[in-house]
C-alpha cells in the first residue's frame, strides 16, 4: 500500500509537466496519459492468480510460491479454507 501512495503522489506531481509537453508536441500528452495505463494493464496480465489462495506466513512460503512447490502449512490452510467454504456454502443452502 505504501509503493502505491507514493507512486499517486508522484503522478500527481508529474501531472503538470505533462501538461507541458504540448508545448513542444501537440500529440505527446495524450500518449503519455493513454499509453502508460495501457502499458500497466499488459504488465499485470503478467502477475499471477492469487484468489483463494492463502496468505504467505514465512520467508519460505513466499519463496516456494514462486517455484510452485508449497510448504505443509500452506497445504493445510488451503484445506482448511477450502473446508470452511464448503461449510459456508452448505448453511447458505
Amino acid at each position: 500500500m505504501g509503493w502505491v501512495s507514493m507512486m499517486s503522489l508522484l503522478g500527481a506531481m508529474v501531472a503538470p509537466m505533462v501538461l507541458l509537453t504540448a508545448d513542444y508536441l501537440p500529440w505527446l500528452p495524450g500518449l503519455i496519459n493513454g499509453g502508460i495505463p495501457i502499458l500497466s494493464g499488459i504488465a499485470a496480465i503478467f502477475l499471477p492468480e492469487t484468489l483463494g489462495s492463502p496468505l504467505p506466513d514465512t520467508i519460505q512460503d513466499v519463496e516456494d510460491r514462486g517455484t510452485g512447490r508449497s510448504s505443509k502449512a500452506s497445504r493445510k490452510e488451503a484445506i482448511i479454507l477450502q473446508d470452511t467454504q464448503a461449510d459456508l456454502l452448505k448453511q447458505t443452502a
